[in-house]
C-alpha cells in the first residue's frame, strides 16, 4: 500500500516541477534583491504582511526546495507514500496559506469576467442555431439587443477596455506569480489525494462525498450568489445603491464592469450545478462541436479543482489577513465573499463528481466471465490444499 501508482506519479512529477519553478524564481529573489519586486507589497501575500519581504522570500525558496527533495525522493523510490503526504502537506501550509492574498481570487475573477463577452455571444449564437422556440423568444432579441447596446455605449466599451488593458500590462508579473503559487499548492494537493487514493480511508471518505454529492454541490452552486446580486445592484440608480456597496461615481464603464462580473459568478454557479445535472455527463446541444460526447472528467475535475483551490486558499487570508477591520467589516467580507464555505463545499462537490463518474463507469463495464467448473473447483482445492 505505500507504493506510488502511475496517476500517483504522474501527480507528483507535475508538483515536483511546480516546485522547482518556484525554488529558482525564490532563489533569484534571494541572490538578486532588486529583482524581488512581489513580497514586496504586503498585500501580496498574508505571510508578508506580518513578518515582511525577505523573510517571506526566505519561507518560499525554503518551501520550494523542500518541495522539490520530497518530489524526487518519491519518484526515485527513495521514501513511502506517508512522506509523500507529509510533504504535500507543508507545501500546502506554506504556498496555500502563508504566500496566498486576495489577489488571486481578484486576479481570476476579473479573468473572468473580461472572457464573459465572448462567452455570452457564443451561448447567444448557439441558442439561435440550436433551439428553434427559444431562437425567436431568447436568442435574437438578446442578440439585438447587443448589438445595439454595443452601439450606443462603444465610447464607454473603449474606455473599459482601454483601462484593462493597461491593467493587465502593469501587473502581468505580479499575476503570473500568483498563477505559480496557485498551481504549486493545487499540484501538491493532487499528489496528496492521489497518494492517498485507494486507501480503506479515502474509499470511506470517497463514497460518503458521492452520496451527498447533491447537496455539497447545492451549496456549493450557492457560494457566489452573494457577491454576484452585489455587483449587479451596480445597474442600479446611484441614490438605490448604498455607498458602502458600490464606488463612488458609478460612470457607464462601471456599471458595465458591474455586470461582467456578476455575469462571471452566475455562470460559475450554473456550471457548478452542472456537477449533478446530466449535462454535466453529457455535452449538452449548446456546446458547439462536441453535443452528444461524454464529457470528459477530467474537463469538470480540473478547472473545478482549479477554482476550490482559489477559494479555499483566499479564505485565510481573507478573515485573518485585516488587522485593521472592524468585526462589522470581517463579517461582511465573509459573508459577500463566503470563501471559508464555498471552497470547501466546491472541492467536496467535485470530489463527489469524480467519484460519481468512475461508479458509473466501474458499473457500465462488462463483468468478467465466470469460470468453468473445473476450473472453479480445481481452484477451491488448491486454496483449500494452501
Amino acid at each position: 500500500m505505500n507504493r506510488l501508482t502511475g496517476t500517483s506519479r504522474t501527480a507528483l512529477a507535475g508538483a515536483t516541477a511546480t516546485s522547482a519553478v518556484a525554488a529558482l524564481l525564490g532563489l533569484g529573489w534571494l541572490l538578486l534583491p532588486a529583482t524581488s519586486f512581489f513580497y514586496s507589497q504586503p498585500s501580496s501575500a498574508w505571510l508578508s504582511a506580518l513578518a515582511g519581504p525577505l523573510p517571506t522570500t526566505v519561507v518560499h525558496t525554503v518551501a520550494a526546495l523542500t518541495g522539490v527533495a520530497v518530489g524526487l525522493a518519491a519518484l526515485a523510490r527513495a521514501v513511502r507514500r506517508h512522506v509523500v503526504v507529509a510533504g504535500g502537506v507543508v507545501q500546502l501550509l506554506c504556498f496555500g496559506v502563508l504566500l496566498q492574498s486576495m489577489g488571486t481570487l481578484s486576479i481570476a475573477g476579473y479573468l473572468v469576467a473580461m472572457a464573459m463577452p465572448v462567452v455570452l455571444a457564443v451561448l447567444l449564437v448557439q441558442v439561435v442555431r440550436r433551439y428553434p422556440v427559444a431562437r425567436w423568444l431568447v436568442g435574437v432579441p438578446a442578440l439585438v439587443a447587443a448589438v445595439v447596446g454595443v452601439v450606443l455605449g462603444r465610447e464607454a466599451l473603449a474606455a473599459l477596455a482601454a483601462t484593462l488593458g493597461a491593467g493587465l500590462a502593469a501587473q502581468a508579473p505580479r499575476m503570473l506569480v500568483a498563477l505559480l503559487l496557485l498551481l504549486v499548492g493545487t499540484s501538491w494537493a493532487a499528489a496528496v489525494a492521489a497518494a492517498l487514493a485507494g486507501t480503506p480511508g479515502a474509499a470511506r471518505a470517497t463514497a460518503w462525498v458521492t452520496r451527498h454529492r447533491t447537496v455539497l454541490t447545492v451549496v456549493a452552486a450557492c457560494g457566489p450568489l452573494p457577491y454576484a446580486v452585489l455587483r449587479l445592484s451596480w445597474l442600479l440608480p446611484s441614490s438605490l445603491v448604498p455607498p458602502a456597496l458600490a464606488p463612488e461615481g458609478l460612470d457607464l464603464s462601471m456599471r458595465i464592469w458591474g455586470l461582467l462580473l456578476s455575469s462571471g459568478a452566475w455562470l460559475g454557479s450554473v456550471l457548478t450545478l452542472g456537477l449533478v445535472r446530466p449535462w454535466g455527463e453529457v455535452f449538452p446541444r449548446w456546446v458547439p462541436g462536441l453535443a452528444g460526447r461524454p464529457v470528459p472528467v477530467a474537463a469538470a475535475a480540473v478547472p473545478g479543482g482549479l477554482v476550490a483551490a482559489v477559494l479555499c486558499f483566499t479564505a485565510v487570508p481573507m478573515l485573518f489577513g485585516l488587522p485593521e477591520g472592524t468585526v462589522v467589516q470581517v463579517t461582511t467580507l465573509a459573508l459577500v465573499f463566503p470563501c471559508w464555505l464555498w471552497g470547501p463545499a466546491l472541492a467536496l462537490a467535485v470530489w463527489g463528481y469524480v467519484g460519481h463518474r468512475r461508479q458509473d463507469a466501474a458499473a457500465s463495464t462488462p463483468a468478467a466471465p465466470d469460470a468453468p467448473a473445473g476450473d472453479a473447483g480445481t481452484t477451491s482445492t488448491a486454496v483449500s490444499a494452501g
